[in-house]
Parts: C-alpha cells; structure tokens; sequence
C-alpha cells in the first residue's frame, strides 16, 4: 500500500511538472512563426551548435595542439580589429560572441500588405546586460538621426519602437522577455509572436504540411535532430518582394509560365558530429505533382553509377548522374515553341548549329546520347589557387559517329585545335590565349588546356591535359580506376544504405584531404610567404595571417590529415521532389 501511495505521488507530481513546464517553456521558432512565413533559418542551440562544430574535423584541426597556437594568433588579432567597435558599443569580442545562449532564428514573414517583414529573436540567458548594451547603441544611433520613441504593451511585455516619421522602411521593434529578445521591422509582428507564446491557437509554421513535410527529411540518418534548418517558400517570396514592381511582376508572369511557380518550397538541415558522420547535409526541393514546364525537364533515372575503368584512381571528388535525355529535349523544345512560334526551335536552333558547326543536333548529339553523365575532379601539381581541374564524360550510344563528328569539327577549327596522342588515344587540345599576367602569375594560377576527346564509348572533356593523360592510364589498367579504392567502396555501401528503395538519381564521392592538401601546399610555399609579405605591408588582415604564420608554422600535413575523412552525396527524386543528402564521414 505504501509503494502504491508513493507511485501515485510520484505520477502526480510528474504530471505537474510536465503541465507546469508546458505553461512556462516558451514555443519554438516554427511554433512562434506565422504560417505564411516566406523565409527561415534557425539554430536550435548556438552553444551546442559550437560544441558539434569543435568535435568536427575542422574544430579538431583548429584544437589541435600543433596548430592552436597559429588559430590563436589569428583570434588575438581580430580581438584587436574589434577594439574600435568594443568602444563604442562597450561590448569586448569575445562577450559578443557569448551572446546568444539558446535557440536563434531570422525570418521572413509576408504581411498583409506591403512587402515580407523580418523578424528576429534569440535567446541570451543570463547575457542579457551585454545584448540590451549593443541594442542601446544602435537605437541612440537612429535616435540622432532623427528617430521617435513609442512604446507598447502586451499584456506585461513592453514592446518598443525606433521609426523615422514618414518612412515605413527604416523601423525597428524589440521585446525582451524571459532572456529572450525579439527584433522585427513590425511591431505587429512581434505582438503576434507575444500572443502565441501566451498560448493564442493560430496555425504556425509548424501546422504548414510543406514545411513538416520537408523537415521530417531533414533528419540524420539515425534520426539526430539537425543544429540548423532552413526553409523557403522562393516563388511567393519573390511575389511579395516586389508589390507594385510592375516590370517585376511581368517577369514572375514569364516564370510562372516556364512552369516555375511549380516550385513549392526548399528547405533542409545540417547535422554536425554524430556518432558516425562528421556532418550531414540535407536539402529538399517541394515540386508540384505533375510537373509542367522546365521542372518537368528535370529527369533523373536509376542507373549505373559504379566509377567507369577510366576514373583515376586518386581523383578527389566523382560524380555520376544518369538523365532521361529524350524527355528533357522534349520539353525544352515544346517551351520554346510555345514562347518563341511554332518551329522556332528547328529554325532558330537546329538549323543555325548545322549551318554554323556542321553538326546536326538531334541525330548527332541528342540521339548519340546515352543518358550517362560523369563530372571528376583532380588536383593538379605543383599546387596552385586553380589546382582542381576537371573532367566531363558523356556516355554514348555510337562513339562511332561521334568520333567522326569530332574530327569533322576540329578540322573546321583547325588553328584552335591541335591533334595530339597519348598512349595510343588520339584527342584534341585546345589552344588557350596565354595573357601576359597568366604567365607572371603561373606560380599562383594554372594556365588551363582544354582537351576534347571521345575513349571507349564516353565522350570527354578537360581543361588539363595532365588529367586526360590520367584518364588514358587508368582506362589501360583496371587497378588504377578509383573504383577499385577501399574509400570509394565504403562510401558506396553508405549511399546504398541512405537511399533505401528509392533508388538514386546521382551519387557523388570526394575526398576533402585531396583539397585540404593543395591549399596546405600553396600557404607553406616560399611564393606564396613572399607574396603575403608583400601584401601585408598596407593590409591590416594580411598583415595579421603573416605574423601568425611567421610566429607560428603550421605542422606537417600528417598532422592536419589524420582528421579529414572521406564524404559522399546522392540525389533522389520521387514524387514530391528532389531531395539532396551530402555527408563526411568521421574519422577517429
């Protein structure tokens, strides 16, 4: 009897306690947020947003004890920049960067007339003294230029507004309640916000089945809420932005008959430092079921996505898509019938490309077309800002008649373009007019080489005839294809994984040590010290990353890689959109 009396307490007052915490606990953002907010991005906690980020790779490489001392040096520096804001705001950097303590979100929300209205509102807990500070600064600024004062209160909360008389553009209105404080460019927004958190029943951004509907995507993959979301809803942003705009709004009229105005909204999240994944990026794009005009051009279909035996095995990043090139002619054609007259696309279009390049666009190129398209990227040495070059390769169904079309044009533009071969591959380089600062610059800049070439049944091509050549190696032994790599066959098994029976449309690999080493390589480079001393001498922020890389030399690479892992990303498509998912995997 005792044990049952000291349950039914126990039941009581937890149930208190949860009616009590919900009477106090103030909603968040998309529960505040009118339904017809237009825009939002939100943090649900900036400290615990720091601390993912500091158990990132790049917040670990940034702790690191080899390389703290150089992030330290810069920090000082810019604490020194900041001390001609500190006095007058009387707010040192780092207080500033105390500030927020809770969730923080800015918003766009449509209002019933005129253009969308911003609101902002984030929690500062027990930093109230130092934000109510910068705030006074700023309203005694608006103040002496000629700003009125008026106050208004919601039931205990006093709202206050900054406006200039007769310009509805330069307002400003803040509450502080419980530790938090709200901005807008509306007063009545904010009393709306008030009246919500009061416990007012309205529908909110949270009841926008959109809006759920996309963030119910934007989870990780093991369900771990995001740190920050996103939403948009572009098309009846851009209808509101510009009221009484009338050549504006002839421009969304064409859009809307592009079939634009399909686009109902976009939105996602980043997850940073799971269990698993050093972050994970999700966006989802809202489409309206059928799609009309250029979102129905957008055709991805499940296809193969293994690297093709050409893929070199030390590429940074890959990217294979497969596309539905029929449908997507299709449509473009239609549209540009519809806009421009019947026929105007074979006249204007098809025509004036065989007259001009001797090349007939829909027998030669849309029907030679495959529906496979892959993008590699690789990082060209010595290091320079413009390292990563690039390669497109397109599948075909008759390399044949491609090949010969190839030919046919190259000997029409016979001074641009050089036939060359490379282990025993035939292709054409292009000549790139090589200005006179390119070359002085060749320590810094990459003069680009295009190269076009069809191998095996892929049509490719590169600006860097070092890649291409890496391409003919890799195609001459399977052991050099990146698909080989124990890496790539790793990821591979996670974006299987991710994207469940709904197959993708496109998957991409990368390796952020194969970039991270090029700008390593370029920073530690006796040209490239040279050059920052240089700029440093009439360069406030040069003259800041000088000293601390003088003061403070970064480490050996090693270092810096044993914290960088590999990423992926896939895209899928189903009927409510296309959704994007890009993530890095965590290294121990």
């Amino acid at each position: 009897m005792k044990l049952r009396f000291i349950l039914v307490c126990a039941a009581v007052c937890l149930f208190q306690n949860s009616v009590n915490a919900e009477e106090t606990e103030r909603p968040g953002a998309p529960h505040l947020l009118p339904a017809e907010t237009l825009a939002y991005v939100r943090v649900a906690n900036v400290p615990e947003l720091v601390e993912k980020f500091r158990d990132t790779a790049m917040g670990r490489i940034a702790a690191d004890e080899q390389v703290q001392p150089f992030v330290g040096d810069l920090y000082r520096s810019a604490a020194e920049a900041f001390q001609v804001v500190e006095d007058r705001v009387g707010v040192p950097l780092h207080e500033l960067l105390a500030i927020p303590q809770g969730e923080l979100c800015v918003a766009l929300v449509a209002a019933e007339q005129g253009r969308p209205q911003l609101i902002v509102f984030f929690d500062v807990g027990d930093h109230l003294f130092a934000a109510e500070q910068v705030i006074e600064v700023a309203l005694t600024a608006m103040a002496e230029q000629g700003a009125t004062r008026t106050t208004n209160m919601v039931d205990e909360t006093e709202i206050i507004l900054h406006e200039f008389p007769g310009d509805r553009q330069r307002r400003v209105a803040y509450f502080v309640r419980d530790g938090v404080i709200g901005l807008s460019s509306d007063e009545v927004m904010l009393a709306q916000v008030l009246g919500v958190w009061d416990g007012d029943e309205v529908e909110s951004l949270a009841t926008n089945r959109t809006f759920t509907a996309i963030m119910k995507r934007s989870v990780g993959f093991k369900d771990e809420p995001p740190q920050i979301t996103w939403y948009a809803d572009p098309f009846s942003l851009a209808k509101r932005a510009i009221r009484g705009n009338f050549s504006a709004q002839a421009g969304i009229s064409l859009l809307s008959g592009l079939g634009i105005n399909g686009v109902k909204a976009i939105g996602g999240s980043l997850i940073l430092g799971t269990e698993e994944f050093d972050g994970i990026f999700h966006t989802h794009v809202m489409l309206e079921n059928p799609r009309n005009g250029v979102l129905k051009m957008i055709a991805f279909e499940a296809g193969e996505v293994t690297p093709e035996p050409w893929v070199p095995k030390d590429a940074a990043s890959y990217t294979s898509l497969n596309w539905n090139v029929d449908k997507t002619y299709a449509e473009l054609t239609r549209l540009y019938d519809t806009f421009r007259g019947e026929e105007a696309w074979q006249t204007q279009v098809v025509e004036r490309i065989a007259n001009g390049l001797d090349i007939d666009l829909e027998r030669e190129v849309v029907e030679g077309l495959e529906g496979r398209a892959t993008m590699v990227s690789w990082m060209q040495r010595p290091a320079r800002l413009n390292s990563q070059s690039r390669l497109i390769g397109l599948k075909l169904n008759d390399p044949d008649r491609t090949r010969a079309m190839l030919d046919r044009v190259a000997a029409k533009f016979s001074e641009r373009l050089e036939q060359k071969t490379y282990g025993g591959t035939t292709y054409y380089r292009a000549e790139v007019g090589r200005r006179r600062n390119q070359q002085q610059n060749s320590e810094l800049v990459r003069l680009p080489t295009p190269c076009l070439a069809v191998v095996g049944d892929y049509f490719l091509a590169t600006d860097s005839e070092k890649l291409f050549e890496q391409v003919v190696i890799a195609k001459s032994d399977v052991s050099l294809s990146l698909a080989n790599e124990l890496d790539f066959k790793l990821i591979a098994s996670k974006i299987k994984r991710q994207q469940g029976e709904t197959k993708a449309g496109m998957i991409s690999f990368n390796r952020p040590e194969e970039g991270f080493r090029s700008l390593y390589e370029l920073a530690t480079a006796a040209s490239t010290q040279s050059r920052l001393a240089t700029a440093s001498e009439n360069n406030g922020v040069f003259r800041a990353l000088n000293g601390a890389l003088t003061n403070n030399p970064l480490p050996p690479f090693a270092v810096l890689a044993r914290y960088l892992a590999p990423g992926g990303a896939l895209v899928t498509d189903d009927e409510t959109g296309i959704h994007y998912t890009a993530f890095t995997l965590r290294r121990d």
